[in-house]
């Protein structure tokens, strides 16, 4: 154990509408442990969807019980999810992004209140973009690195980390080198390995890590062998349009994030838990924020909190105890 003691971080993925399950998983824990998700957490990470819970959390503005109700309702979500009558009018057929991201940025300028990153002091927080022109993954997180320089408003990374290309315009950010940013899903959905890799910069060693990984879910395999073999042999004809119309970009997401989880599972063995589980495919659409679909989602939600109860309490016991152990290491040496 270092002097530093353990360090406990919660990496919400990507998965646009389906942030209603990580969110709702966290209320549900809350609310059966009788804990408070910040106090026991050190470090928030996230990207997409899951850097607006992250920012949330790491600022302390709220319970996850607001979050659940308030920021993913159906209401505000069908809010940032939305488009102009002639958007709608021409469908596929425009060639510009499917949202103008005006109420995003809206909704996102709301929750941060005009708050910069580097205002958060209790807490550590890493939000993940992606700089497109210089091909770069951007990691903006507080007290560290040269994006805490400039100090940016949080309101200003949260957009950027949730413009998913064809979704929403890049963003620009206000650096005096400007960068154009797209949502960091586009190099990696799970920002766990960041985490972790920026939980070593900081002086813990891999020993001390202890990680609630988050996921927003993955299609059920309920298609059967001649159902995958018709697909698979369309789409060896696909393009970039057909490729866009099946789905590029949650493929993208689903891939990076199985990567992800596979090496934090080797890095951290039993001090890892990754939450996550399968949903009909007619629940994978990012933006579909019908009232009806987002209590489904948060009926899964309940599913997946059930089936991982037991390992969630193992986890939280073990970060308890390892915080006992190092406070009577300290007590001993003074």
């Amino acid at each position: 154990m270092s002097e530093k003691g353990p360090i406990f971080i919660l990496s919400v993925d990507g998965g646009g509408s389906r942030g209603v399950i990580p969110v709702s998983v966290l209320n549900f824990i809350e609310q059966e442990e009788q804990i408070s998700v910040r106090k026991e957490f050190d470090f928030f990470a996230g990207v997409s969807t899951g850097a607006l819970v992250a920012a949330y959390l790491a600022r302390n503005v709220g319970s996850v019980e607001q979050l659940v109700s308030d920021g993913y309702s159906s209401e505000s979500m069908t809010q940032i999810f939305d488009k102009s009558i002639w958007d709608k009018m021409l469908g596929r057929m425009q060639n510009q992004p499917k949202y103008d991201g005006v109420n995003k940025r809206a909704y996102i300028d709301r929750q941060a209140d005009g708050a910069l990153i580097n205002d958060i002091v209790d807490k550590h927080l890493l939000i993940l973009a992606y700089d497109f022109m210089n091909r770069e993954l951007v990691t903006f997180k507080n007290g560290r690195g040269s994006d805490s320089l400039y100090n940016p408003p949080l309101a200003e990374i949260c957009d950027a980390a949730t413009a998913a290309p064809t979704m929403y315009p890049p963003v620009a950010t206000t650096a005096p080198k400007r960068r154009w940013l797209v949502d960091g899903a586009l190099a990696t959905n799970d920002p766990s390995q960041c985490a972790i890799s920026e939980a070593l910069a900081m002086g813990h060693s891999l020993e001390d890590i202890w990680m609630l990984s988050m996921g927003t879910g993955r299609p059920t395999h309920d298609l059967s062998q001649e159902e995958r073999d018709k697909i698979g042999e369309k789409s060896r004809g696909w393009g970039l349009l057909d490729w866009l119309t099946n789905g590029l970009l949650d493929h993208m997401m689903s891939a990076s994030s199985s990567v992800s989880a596979h090496q934090c599972e080797q890095l951290l063995g039993n001090r890892y838990l990754r939450i996550n589980g399968e949903l009909p495919r007619s629940l994978m659409q990012i933006d579909n924020t019908h009232e009806v679909r987002v209590e489904d989602l948060k009926s899964y939600a309940f599913l997946w909190f059930e089936e991982f109860i037991v390992e969630i309490r193992a986890l939280l016991g073990g970060v308890h105890e390892a915080r006992a152990q190092h406070a009577q290491i300290i007590k001993t040496k003074n």
